[in-house]
């Protein structure tokens, strides 16, 4: 017998439904059963079945039902091109009923693998695309930088001491809309910061308000505080030179001779400007001066 030294050993091709069972671990009658659904190929060598050792990997790479008992996890080629239910749920950080939901309402593409739906990769990228309520763990990380840089509504309601109403008031208004920067993250609206600061120093109807914040945690406290404080020099409001330059709606009915009503009517009009401070109305006192005196030169009384 000739016995050649230092060639590799050529590979297998074939392996006996013995071998395939004990690797996926399954009994007899479940190995033949598994080789009559023909998910690989075939062959009678020499009056005993084989099983194809190529196809057989092929296949197992291509569906998630099987396991081997000892190798790698099934369904390599098969993640590729689609993903579980429960891949998906994984990826969003949420529960199996919501993804079935979400499959449903936007009839996202289906499809049957092995008797388990899958979605195509295309079709679950393609809706997670169009919308921007659901967010991979990937992408929850990254908007951690964006949050801390901008404020959702309720914060920037709370900053001004106004209704949230009236902060989707400011951001719908043909005058105060392009001052700020709006964001979307997890499908809720945000504002940057910074565009917030431009918006404080632009205009002069709305400030932030020094009231407190016993309704919030320590975090948030230390939070927003640093961030008033901040704000608050940048704008140098001072609290005296608001004294001598804004009058209350009183003051300004007085001076005008009439009632409060009328100094309401008159800024609800946008006849006067003024300035809003959580729920106290201010009027800039040099400006209304002279819109009484330009009334008064009119002959209006």
């Amino acid at each position: 017998m000739i016995q050649r030294v230092g060639l590799p050993a050529k590979p297998r091709k074939w392996m006996s439904v013995h071998e395939m069972g004990d690797m996926l671990g399954l009994k007899k009658t479940d190995r033949y059963w598994l080789v009559h659904k023909n998910y690989f190929r075939t062959e009678t060598l020499l009056g005993k079945m084989r099983v194809e050792i190529a196809s057989f990997e092929k296949w197992y790479a291509n569906q998630d039902w099987y396991h081997k008992v000892n190798g790698e996890a099934p369904g390599k080629e098969l993640r590729l091109r689609s993903y579980s239910p429960k891949e998906i749920q994984e990826m969003l950080g949420t529960d199996n009923a919501t993804v079935y939901e979400i499959l449903k309402k936007n009839n996202i593409e289906t499809v049957t693998v092995n008797e388990r739906m899958r979605v195509p990769t295309d079709a679950f990228w393609d809706w997670y695309y169009s919308q921007s309520r659901y967010r991979t763990q990937e992408d929850r990380k990254k908007d951690v930088a964006a949050e801390a840089a901008s404020l959702s509504m309720p914060e920037m309601a709370r900053l001004l001491d106004v209704p949230r109403s009236t902060v989707y008031g400011i951001l719908s208004s043909k005058k105060y809309a392009p001052l700020l920067d709006v964001i979307v993250i997890a499908g809720r609206r945000r504002v940057t910061k910074e565009s917030f600061e431009r918006f404080l120093q632009a205009q002069d109807t709305y400030e932030l308000f020094n009231f407190e914040y016993e309704e919030l945690e320590l975090k948030e406290k230390r939070e927003y505080e640093n961030y008033k404080r901040r704000c608050l020099a940048e704008a140098d409001h001072s609290q005296e030179k608001k004294c001598l330059e804004y009058l209350t709606v009183p003051e300004a009915a007085e001076l005008a001779g009439v009632e409060p009503a009328t100094i309401a009517y008159w800024y609800t009009t946008g006849k006067i400007s003024v300035r809003k401070t959580g729920k106290i109305i201010r009027i800039p006192r040099e400006a209304f001066e002279q819109w009484l005196l330009k009334r008064k030169e009119k002959g209006v009384v």
